[in-house]
């Protein structure tokens, strides 16, 4: 008799034994060392330990703001360098001397410069999404087996390797120097993507469901803030010295104060019998891999890096309508992002070459862009599920999308559209960054999703999930840059503003796409029923423990 391994069906059957199958029964926990909650166990009570010693997105909100604000620095420079070092190779000759630092050559705005850099940009772009592509679904699977604390610290390390290849680079008076640069998307993608995914799993392992867009949205607030602060404060440090290489020492000092920050005050948010439970879930999916017949679809599986995305359509009975709402929903971030991500790098390359910008105009339009959206994370999604949850106390705990989720991606969408429209119309500096202001609202795409991905599957795919949209998002940021960098670099000479119409077709896609999100469908989860019976006064419960706990903290 031919052994034949378990079938996939069975190993989706799998649920360690004290974590719920609701969507909305959240692990939030104040205190780490507590069990975890689950639908036979009770609510652990507010932890008497100190503040700082329990898991919170207030603990490492003020610390991921300052890593942002590095990051957000970065911006110009990076995009000065490869401007700068393309242009120097494309000039110079063997025995040319060359001074190692200077803004951008007016002699380099020319078309073909341009289109040249945006290539150049593309590679960069694209090779970081390969590399966030493959180890970000690997990495958050990762940290539930051994926590979300080292992951962090190998993205914290990876940044300050990446900064470090930059001055190298800007230093180097070698006509190759711009190769360099091609080993910092390589850490980027590590660094970047790993932390997006772990902060939001973390986010979720400490904050109950009803408050998670809002705790999504100042992780998204802090990434702006960096992006408002940051090119801010790069512009003065250029000016005051005169050099560019300032703020990328200024940088590794934020970095590395961040990266000290994860290794000695940062509390894991993961509880051990979480970890052990991960552990156990991987052991047996060893298991039963070991048990597969090692057959050609075997190897195939095993090279497979788009596995991760069959959580979207789970095999586990969860209903036709619920799994439709996933993949839609996953579907409206990819275009989105593909289309925001994408574009960018071509956007400012338009303004450089229109406007005559230097990095320093650069540099404070990406402050005033992200100034707005983290407003409207920080202030407008706040106040708007603030009015719907008063209107509707129960409806953040019903399964699927909300009105009000739906509601808000639709918005976003319009926003960003009409933002790229008013951008293509811009006849000086000012209307331009006005215009790009005005999509500030389209940041509150991103973390409604996310939440609402959560109302969508059980707790404990929670991850999983997030690791696949983190996974579709790494492959838009690969198609993205490729398709605009190229319609740019292609429509540079004859039409440079077709950039923003093939922009705007983009999103009226994904706005066709959110029209066919199912709103929040009564019932549960799966075709047996299953999946919801205790959620609203579980949920309910864990909001109290949370409002009292701020309360306490702020007192």
């Amino acid at each position: 008799m031919t052994a034949t391994g378990p079938t996939d069906n069975e190993y989706q059957e799998y649920r360690p034994r004290h974590i719920s199958s609701n969507p909305l029964a959240s692990t939030y926990r104040d205190d780490p060392d507590a069990a975890t909650v689950s639908d036979d166990s009770s609510l652990s009570p507010i932890s008497s330990s100190k503040w700082w010693r329990r898991p919170s997105i207030y603990l490492f909100l003020p610390a991921y703001l300052v890593h942002a604000i590095a990051e957000g620095a970065l911006i110009a420079p990076i995009l000065n360098s490869i401007f700068t070092l393309v242009c120097r190779a494309y000039y110079m000759q063997p025995d040319d001397e060359l001074e190692a630092m200077e803004d951008i050559n007016r002699d380099c705005q020319t078309a073909d410069m341009n289109a040249t850099v945006s290539q150049f940009a593309m590679v960069f772009v694209l090779i970081q999404g390969i590399m966030a592509a493959l180890v970000s679904p690997k990495l958050g699977a990762l940290s539930d087996r051994i926590g979300r604390r080292p992951i962090l610290a190998i993205a914290a390390a990876a940044s300050l390797v990446s900064s470090t290849t930059l001055a190298a680079a800007m230093k180097s008076a070698s006509s190759h120097a711009y190769l360099w640069l091609l080993v910092m998307p390589i850490l980027e993608g590590l660094s970047s993507s790993s932390a997006t995914v772990i902060l939001t799993a973390y986010a979720t392992d400490c904050t109950p469901p009803v408050k998670r867009a809002n705790a999504f949205g100042h992780i998204r607030a802090c990434v702006f803030c960096g992006m408002a602060l940051g090119p801010a404060l790069g512009g003065m440090l250029v000016k005051l010295t005169d050099n560019i290489l300032s703020v990328i020492y200024v940088a590794l000092v934020m970095q590395t104060l961040f990266a000290l920050f994860i290794l000695f005050v940062l509390p894991e948010s993961l509880s051990q019998e979480r970890i052990i439970d991960a552990q156990e879930l991987h052991r047996i999916s060893m298991e039963f891999d070991a048990a597969r017949p090692r057959d050609m679809r075997y190897y195939i599986r095993r090279l497979n890096f788009l596995q991760p995305l069959r959580v979207l359509w789970p095999n586990d009975g969860t209903r036709l309508v619920i799994k439709k709402n996933i993949i839609v929903l996953t579907g409206i971030d990819t275009v989105f992002n593909g289309c925001t991500t994408g574009a960018i790098v071509s956007i400012l390359l338009y303004a450089e070459y229109t406007f005559q910008w230097t990095s320093v105009e650069t540099g404070f339009f990406i402050s005033l862009a992200s100034f707005c959206r983290a407003i409207a994370l920080l202030v407008v999604l706040p106040s708007i599920t603030y009015i719907y949850k008063r209107q509707r106390p129960h409806a953040q705990h019903e399964v699927g999308a909300s009105k009000l989720d739906i509601f808000m991606i639709r918005v976003s969408v319009i926003f960003e559209m009409c933002s790229y429209l008013l951008m293509a119309s811009s006849t000086n500096s000012i209307e331009f960054a006005l215009a790009g202001s005005l999509g500030a609202l389209g940041s509150l795409e991103s973390p409604t999703i996310r939440a609402a991905l959560t109302k969508h599957v059980p707790t404990e795919n929670t991850g999983a999930v997030l690791g696949a949209l983190s996974l579709m998002q790494s492959l838009s940021e690969i198609v993205g840059p490729i398709i605009f960098s190229n319609i740019y670099a292609s429509t540079i000479v004859s039409y440079p503003k077709a950039i923003f119409f093939a922009s705007i077709l983009t999103f009226i896609i994904a706005f066709v796409m959110s029209l066919l999100v199912t709103e929040h469908m009564g019932g549960s989860l799966y075709d047996s029923g299953d999946g919801l019976d205790i959620a609203v006064e579980r949920n309910q419960s864990m909001e109290l423990e949370s409002d009292t706990e701020e309360s306490a903290n702020s007192v």
